[in-house]
């Protein structure tokens, strides 16, 4: 069983530091038992951090309904994520089902801008953690999880593409539409964690029954922009998954 010391004491030797942009992608089902539940991982988070730094997290959504910050859940982030963005004061992008939500003292300039075609892309808030030198913590989950990895394919301007519906609400009428966006399976987004080890760029330790990765988003991005300009597809799955069929389809269009 962890508790909320233990917590503190662990992601501090991982690399957590007070004023630190931080964003978390979470399992808690991966990491076990933890005194006081989803509340104390992120209180733990906050205590680190302090005044000055900032925590965010995916608050992503299924898009199978009109998307309202105040109220809409997530869809598979995990229970840390869906308590994050519930508590007092933390803030929440307007994205159709590509939220983030955020707390701190950046906190606003993250989530005030996301564009719908461009969910991680330089502006949006992913991009945001990556030009306020963010760091990213994988907490339980892989980095097919690393929401990073797409900003790097965003900056290389990456070839592939996949439609996707949302929901968005016009002068009142709830309106579906299709919106282009850099998009697959992300499972070999895995590649990229031995990539970081021989940079000495990662940071790895098992937090209760989990293994837990730490690092810059500023060297994911240039660990990912080097394998990106070599092969564009780098990312794609060479078994043509259907996900990523469907993304190196449009390339031929």
């Amino acid at each position: 069983m962890l508790t909320k010391n233990k917590l503190v004491e662990e992601f501090k030797e991982i690399g957590i530091r007070e004023g630190m942009v931080l964003v978390v992608h979470t399992s808690l089902r991966n990491i076990g038992y933890i005194e006081g539940g989803p509340e104390v991982v992120i209180e733990s988070l906050l205590e680190i951090l302090g005044d000055e730094g900032t925590l965010v997290m995916p608050s992503m959504t299924s898009g199978e309904e009109l998307f309202d910050p105040k109220t809409t859940p997530t869809d598979d982030m995990g229970i840390v994520a869906e308590t994050f963005w519930r508590m007092p004061g933390v803030l929440r992008s307007n994205h159709p089902n590509s939220s983030f939500a955020a707390y701190g003292k950046h906190a606003h300039e993250i989530v005030a801008e996301h564009p719908i075609d461009q969910p991680e892309g330089i502006k949006s808030p992913i991009g945001k953690v990556f030009q306020l030198d963010g760091r990213i913590l994988l907490l339980g989950v892989s980095h097919d999880a690393n929401t990073t990895i797409h900003l790097a394919e965003s900056l290389n301007e990456v070839p592939y593409r996949k439609y996707s519906t949302m929901l968005i609400s016009n002068e009142g009428k709830v309106e579906e539409i299709e919106v282009l966006l850099i998009n697959h399976c992300c499972q070999n987004f895995k590649k990229i964690e031995s990539l970081l080890k021989e940079k000495g760029y990662l940071t790895v330790q098992k937090i209760g029954n989990g293994i837990c990765q730490f690092m810059k988003a500023s060297d994911v991005v240039e660990v990912a922009s080097e394998e990106l300009k070599k092969n564009p597809y780098y990312f794609l799955c060479e078994d043509y998954c259907e996900e990523c069929t469907v993304a190196r389809e449009y390339v031929n269009h």
